[in-house]
C-alpha cells in the first residue's frame, strides 16, 4: 500500500466519541475536579470581596507567609531530628498499621453497606444480578 493510498483512507475514517461503547458515562474523577474547581473560584472570590473591604495588604500577606515558612523548616527539623530515634520510629510504624487497619475496617464495612442496599447496581461480572 502506497502512501497517498494510506492517508486517503484515513481521510475516509469516521471519527467517534472517545468510547463509543458507553453512552454519556459521568467520570467520577471528572466531577470532582469540577466540584473543586468550583469550590476554588468560590474562595477566590471570597477572598476577593473580604480583602477589598479591608483586608492584609500584599505586604502582610508576603510577611506572613514568610513567618509560616519559617515555623514549617522548624517543624520539619524537629520531625526529622525525632525521626532519627529508633523508639519514635516504631511508634510511628505501630501508628501507621492502626492507621492502615483501621481504613481497611472501614472500606471493608462500607463495602459490606453497599452490597447489601437495595439500590446497588452490580458494574462487574460475577456480582450479584439485579432481580
Amino acid at each position: 500500500m502506497g502512501a497517498e493510498q494510506l492517508v486517503g483512507s484515513i481521510q475516509e475514517v469516521e471519527t467517534h466519541e472517545t468510547d463509543p461503547t458507553t453512552e454519556d458515562a459521568i467520570d467520577p474523577w471528572n466531577t470532582f475536579q469540577d466540584e473543586v474547581g468550583g469550590l476554588g473560584a468560590r474562595l477566590k472570590s471570597t477572598y476577593e470581596k473580604v480583602t477589598a473591604e479591608g483586608g492584609p495588604t500584599e505586604e502582610e500577606i508576603k510577611d506572613a507567609f514568610g513567618i509560616l515558612m519559617g515555623a514549617w523548616d522548624k517543624m520539619a527539623e524537629s520531625v526529622t531530628t525525632a525521626l532519627r530515634d529508633p523508639e519514635v520510629r516504631q511508634r510511628l510504624k505501630d501508628a501507621a498499621s492502626s492507621f492502615a487497619s483501621a481504613l481497611g475496617t472501614t472500606i471493608a464495612e462500607l463495602g459490606s453497606e453497599l452490597r447489601d442496599s437495595t439500590e446497588w447496581v452490580p458494574t462487574s461480572p460475577g456480582g450479584p444480578e439485579e432481580e
